[in-house]
């Protein structure tokens, strides 16, 4: 096996919704995923329509008992989101699903929802900072990301305290400022197609779908594009049937 290969096999692949649809619509996504031989499943946080994860805890709950998946988050708002409810809520399902657990963090970008919790969106970068400190003093062994679109200041707190950063593949402009600041980087990237995501060499790449027939799909191009690569199940992706 060539070096790219064995790069290739340690890249984490899996996919991600931002909510749309029903929770049992989110559900079978999962299912599907975990079929396909994914390793990693993340739903985002959304409070206003077309949205139904509102409560991306109680859904990644659930999935933690249906599948043997890494569950995740795409993004947790760090910005509206008590940090001590986030402590407790994301404690209790790593307890659940132990090893298998992590959170995305993020600022949020809709005003209305900023309202909605009391809070101002011009804060935004430094309500971050706030809760995020009081997230992590009451959970230091969190496996935390933070999702970085416009502030380098959210790539050198990801550099500055050992957690991960995640970009959209099509922002990625402060890729190169964390990895040249982290010890020990960790880049996911949230993509609309695979190719675009696997050319930011990530550690974690997550594939937006939106239906089980997606998921299958995308479990066919990764078997293509990665033959080498080994699934978290232990074993060569299958491809789907």
């Amino acid at each position: 096996m060539d070096a790219a290969a064995a790069t290739l096999i340690v890249v984490q692949i899996g996919v991600f919704t931002a909510g749309e649809g029903d929770p049992a619509g989110i559900v079978a996504l999962a299912l599907a995923a975990d079929e396909a031989g994914f390793d990693v499943f993340a739903v985002g946080e959304h409070h206003n329509p077309p949205y139904c994860s509102s409560s991306p805890a109680t859904l990644l709950a659930h999935i933690a008992a249906r599948t043997s998946l890494r569950l995740s988050t795409a993004t947790t708002l760090i910005t509206t989101n008590d940090p001590v409810r986030l402590a407790a809520e994301y404690g209790t399902l790593a307890l659940l699903a132990p090893c298998r657990t992590d959170l995305v963090l993020g600022r949020g970008t809709t005003a209305r929802v900023f309202g909605w919790f009391g809070k101002e969106i011009e804060y935004g970068l430094p309500l971050t900072i706030e809760n995020y400190a009081a997230f992590r003093a009451l959970s230091p062994g969190a496996d935390v990301w933070h999702a970085c679109t416009r502030s380098p200041e959210i790539a050198d707190l990801a550099a500055e305290h050992g957690d991960g950063l995640f970009v959209f593949a099509g922002q990625a402009g402060h890729v190169r400022r964390y990895r040249e600041q982290a010890a020990r980087p960790r880049l996911g990237v949230l993509a609309e197609h695979l190719d675009e995501g696997l050319a930011h060499e990530p550690d974690r790449l997550l594939v937006k779908v939106g239906s089980p027939a997606d998921v299958r799909e995308l479990g066919s191009a990764v078997c293509s594009a990665l033959p080498h690569r080994r699934s978290s199940h232990g074993s060569a992706t299958p491809a789907p049937s």
